[in-house]
């Protein structure tokens, strides 16, 4: 039953479940260190599909073709490393956990805070996924369900039309979960946001190395 396109309408009457985040509550965040902490990205998934060398690999819940920008956040920094270098290679060859250090030193970590409550649609557990019509599937399948699993992001976009983005346990470290804000709801006003370490200064660089290993992960 999971892994199949979405249906036109929510499966429930009700719609999708919704949990708010108060303001002041703190997230964190990986990305590319040219990019600004609150930065949304609008590059489709079918465009990172056809050259991820220049756009980067895509993500779980991707607009297909710029249908909204997005921006990927986590409850804690450990979750956020390991959705951030917990891909390809270094999970499906777990006797070959390494991660390339100039991929680290290209990113860093931002501090991102809310300066407002937000609206997301939780699909945490089977209360939120069943309300939508789903199960464990949908936020923790591999990337090569991904095509799938965006057209499922786009409907809950249209299913709730004032969410400011989604909330799931994330797969790489399910005791926390893991965020994606939609910005055409008037989300980039509701954050604010610091880079606080950029891998590619020695220093935060140790840090990095650290985090990675507390997930057995070698920086090489």
């Amino acid at each position: 039953m999971p892994r199949r396109r979405p249906p036109r309408d929510c499966p429930s009457a009700d719609g999708p479940k919704i949990e708010v985040l108060r303001r002041g509550t703190v997230l964190w965040r990986i990305h590319a260190d040219g990019r600004g902490p609150t930065e949304f990205r609008s590059t489709g998934a079918e465009q990172k599909r056809s050259d991820p060398v220049t756009h980067g690999n895509e993500g779980r819940f991707d607009c297909r073709r710029g249908e909204y920008a997005y921006l990927y956040l986590a409850e804690t920094r450990l979750a956020a490393f390991a959705e951030a270098f917990l891909r390809d290679d270094v999970v499906h060859h777990p006797s070959a956990r390494f991660v390339r250090r100039d991929k680290v030193t290209r990113a860093a970590l931002s501090r991102i805070e809310l300066t407002h409550p937000l609206t997301l649609v939780d699909l945490r557990g089977a209360a939120g996924l069943t309300r939508v019509g789903q199960d464990s599937w949908l936020t923790s399948s591999e990337e090569v369900d991904y095509p799938i699993t965006q057209l499922w992001a786009e409907a809950m976009w249209r299913w709730a039309p004032h969410a400011d983005g989604l909330c799931w346990m994330a797969k790489r470290d399910n005791l926390h979960f893991a965020a994606m804000l939609f910005d055409d709801h008037d989300s980039s006003p509701r954050i604010s946001g610091e880079v606080v370490r950029r891998f590619s200064e020695p220093a935060n660089l140790a840090y990095a190395v650290k985090m990675l290993a507390a997930v057995n992960v070698k920086v090489t």
